[in-house]
Formats: C-alpha cells, structure tokens, sequence
C-alpha cells in the first residue's frame, strides 16, 4: 500500500468513527424519561403512602430499565464505540456532571426540608432533574470532543 492510501485509508476510518461516535451518545428523550422517573418515583416516597411507595417504585424500576435497554439496543445495533475513546478525560466530565447537580440539589432538598416545606425531597430531585437535562447538551458536546480528539487521524 502506498502512503498516500494509507493516508486516505486513515482518514475514512476517522470519518466513520466520527459517525459512530456522533450516532450512540445518549438520545435526548433518555434524559427527559429519567428526569421524570425520578420527579415521580422521589413523589411517591415523600407521600409516605405505602401504595405510593409502591406503584411509585414499581413503576420507577420498570421505567429505567425498559429506557436503558432500549438505548443499549439500540446502540448496540448502530455500532459499538471503543471503552478507549471514552477516556479519563470523559470520565471526570461524567463524574463532574454528576457532582455539581448533586452539590446544587442536595443542599437545597435540606434546606427546603429544614425549613418544613413538604416533599422537599421532591423538590431536590426537581433541581436535579432540570439541572440534569438542561446539562445534557453541555456534556454530551464535551463527550463527543473528547471522544473526537482520540479517534484515528484526529489533528494531534
């Protein structure tokens, strides 16, 4: 093979790993679905209503595993992205996410719990979820460049 094949050989690769990578991240209405078990699940827990608790928790446990397994399978059957392209780097976005969500919400669920609001802690869970989805976009753009950055031919 020539260099120049070679060369071009590369970069279609870093075009289809491009596409691979821009296609499995997480679709958008996985973040609304969540958000929504959680507002419902966190409800019926502060209702302290036995049924409640337990539709709620039924409903929440049947809920996230039919979301999360439809996005599996469904990216499972588009293309399968590389642990490696993920990195420490995306590691620490999706840790660092999850964090600043937790140190907003939880402050303000204790807060709204010591001041005797009822369903504080669906309140906090509130935040969260808002937090949560209108973060989506931001985290899901830092994935995708940091995923970009280690395909093959991506500009060192």
């Amino acid at each position: 093979m020539r260099p120049d094949e070679a060369a071009e050989a590369l970069t279609e690769i870093g075009h289809r790993q491009e596409q691979v990578i821009r296609l499995v991240l997480i679709p958008k209405w996985f973040w609304w679905a969540t958000a929504a078990l959680m507002v419902g699940f966190t409800a019926a827990v502060d209702s302290r209503v036995p049924a409640a608790i337990a539709i709620g928790t039924t409903l929440f446990v049947i809920g996230i595993a039919a979301t999360t397994a439809r996005v599996v399978i469904s990216a499972a059957r588009q293309a399968q992205v590389r642990n490696g392209l993920v990195s420490p780097a995306g590691v620490f976005a999706i840790l660092g996410f999850v964090a600043l969500i937790l140190a907003v919400s939880l402050p303000a669920a204790f807060a709204l719990e010591a001041a005797g609001v009822r369903y504080a802690a669906t309140y906090g869970v509130l935040i969260a979820a808002v937090l949560m989805v209108a973060g989506e976009p931001v985290l899901t753009r830092t994935l995708q460049r940091i995923m970009l950055a280690k395909r093959v031919g991506a500009s060192r």
